[in-house]
C-alpha cells in the first residue's frame, strides 16, 4: 500500500507539468504564440524532476534492505591435552637446569622471583592455541587472553609446570613446533615490565626466556594450561 501511494505521488507530480510543457510545444509547432505561462512550465517540470529524485531516493533508502555483512569468525581454538612428570619436590632452579637445554637460559627464572605454588598435583594439562593472535594486559581484568581461557574452563600454568614440559621426553620437542608460554606467574623486571617465562625452539637450539607480557601475542604461540 505504501510502495502504491508513493508511485501514485510521482506520476502526479511529474505528469501534471508534462502535460503542460506538451500543450506548449504542439502550439508552438502549430504556428500558435505560447502564452508566458508555458515558458514558466519547462521551469517548472525541471524544479519537478529535481523534487522527485530527492523523493525517490528517500524512497530507496526507505525500502531498500542493505545486503548483510557477517563479521568475520574467529577461529575455534586448539586444545591438545599433554601429559608428562612433574616433581613438585624441588626448586624451581633445579626444574629449569633439569631440562639441559642448549640454546638461552634466562637465570632470572628462579625461586626468588617465581615463588613455588602449593596446587594440586593432580590435574589434567593442555596446549591451547588460539590460531590467532590474542591480546593481553598487564591488568588482568583487562587480559583477553585470560578471560578466553577461563571461558573454557583452563587456567594458565606456571614456570614449575613449563619446565616439566621441557625435561620430559614426552614432550620436550614440542617447544621446536611453537613457543610455549606459561602465563599463571608474572615477574616485574628491572625496566618495570611484567615478564613470563617462554618455552621455544630453532636455529638456535631449545631456550628458556622472559617475555614481557605483551599487548598482543601471535597465532603461533601456546598456551600451557590446566582443566579447572
Amino acid at each position: 500500500m505504501i510502495l502504491t501511494n508513493y508511485l501514485r505521488i510521482c506520476l502526479a507530480t511529474v505528469f501534471s507539468p508534462a502535460l503542460a510543457g506538451l500543450e506548449t510545444v504542439a502550439n508552438v509547432s502549430c504556428g500558435k504564440p505560447a502564452p508566458e505561462r508555458d515558458a514558466r512550465n519547462g521551469l517548472t517540470i525541471m524544479v519537478t524532476l529535481k523534487q522527485i529524485a530527492k523523493t525517490f531516493k528517500a524512497f530507496l533508502r526507505e525500502f531498500t534492505v542493505e545486503p548483510a555483512h557477517d563479521e568475520p569468525k574467529c577461529p575455534e581454538p586448539t586444545i591438545t591435552p599433554i601429559s608428562f612428570t612433574h616433581a613438585y619436590g624441588q626448586t624451581l632452579v633445579q626444574a629449569r637446569d633439569a631440562m639441559g637445554l642448549d640454546g638461552y637460559v634466562e637465570q632470572d627464572v628462579n625461586d626468588q622471583n617465581f615463588p613455588p605454588e602449593g596446587r594440586d598435583e593432580d590435574r589434567k594439562f593442555v596446549l591451547v592455541c588460539f590460531n590467532r593472535e590474542v591480546d593481553d594486559n598487564e591488568d588482568p581484568a583487562k587480559s583477553e587472553l585470560l578471560k578466553e581461557l577461563d571461558r573454557l574452563g583452563l587456567q594458565p600454568e606456571g614456570p614449575m609446570e613449563l619446565c616439566f614440559v621441557g625435561a620430559d621426553e614426552r614432550t620436550r620437542d614440542l617447544r621446536r613446533v611453537c613457543p610455549i608460554v606459561a602465563r599463571r606467574q608474572v615477574w616485574r623486571g628491572p625496566d618495570g615490565g611484567l615478564l613470563c617465562p617462554v618455552l621455544s625452539g630453532g636455529g638456535r637450539g631449545r631456550s628458556l626466556a622472559l617475555s614481557r607480557v605483551r599487548f598482543r601475542w601471535y597465532d603461533d604461540y601456546r598456551f600451557l594450561a590446566s582443566r579447572k
